[in-house]
């Protein structure tokens, strides 16, 4: 089993469409647009892929390799891609996510056995 896990102050987000185009999917930016307090959503996926990122324990963080979406219930799921996936395959089973945020911090968790 590993773990992962990931903070940031929501003011330190950027929002340009560089930013975002560089770090979230289009599915995660269409997610996205439909808040209000986009910060916040922007900075717990980001937080997300981070402990992601950390859990897998991988060499070079490429955020598009990781697609963070929604199940109905509003649980966050991870969607892995590329030689993320394929690494993913070959040494686990399994992918947990957690996410929360408010105000001014988001933080996320991931446990992957």
């Amino acid at each position: 089993m590993k773990v992962g896990i990931d903070i940031v102050e929501i003011k330190r987000i950027i929002t340009s469409d560089s930013f975002l185009n560089r770090i979230l999917t289009q599915n995660e930016i269409e997610y996205i647009a439909k808040f209000k307090n986009k910060k916040e959503h922007i900075a717990g996926i980001f937080c997300a892929k981070e402990a992601i990122f950390k859990a897998l324990d991988l060499k070079i963080f490429k955020p598009k390799n990781i697609e963070i979406f929604h199940n109905s219930n509003g649980k966050p799921c991870v969607l892995l891609k590329h030689e993320y996936l394929n690494f993913f395959k070959n040494n686990y089973n399994e992918i947990e996510v957690s996410i929360t945020h408010c105000n001014t911090i988001a933080q996320a968790i991931c446990i992957i056995s």
